[in-house]
């Protein structure tokens, strides 16, 4: 099974959840550099139905990229392979925190993953 239909199985299955929505690409979206993580800050605040640009602004790929809502655990959204440059587009629907964790190896080498925390809230505070 290719690295494009796990993502395409992996998004439709956030968005069955309820959890996410794909954004097209055309809207503006707030950028998540992943390169900014976990060394600047560790937890992104967004509002509920923001959207919001993953970025992968690494010069390697990066491996089991996935997004778990806390509260319930349940994983929404998995990229086995995240090539340097890429980027989506996603919008939280629901309040809660979200772990986004990745690591700089493929699955078979024994390594850490970066995790940061997107705090999902129904609206932000100017």
């Amino acid at each position: 099974m290719g690295k494009t239909k796990i993502f395409r199985i992996a998004l439709v299955l956030g968005l069955l959840l309820g959890g996410l929505s794909y954004q097209s690409a055309d809207a503006k979206a707030r950028l998540i550099s992943l390169h900014q993580f976990p060394e600047e800050t560790s937890q992104v605040n967004i509002s509920k139905g923001s959207a919001v640009k993953i970025s992968n602004d690494f010069v390697t790929p990066l491996y089991n990229l996935k997004i778990v809502k806390v509260s319930t655990g349940i994983k929404m959204l998995q990229v086995d392979e995240f090539q340097s440059g890429q980027a989506f587009d996603l919008k939280f629907t629901r309040e809660g925190i979200y772990n986004i964790c990745y690591s700089s190896l493929p699955e078979s080498e024994i390594v850490k993953e970066a995790c940061f925390q997107v705090n999902v809230v129904a609206h932000l505070k100017a």
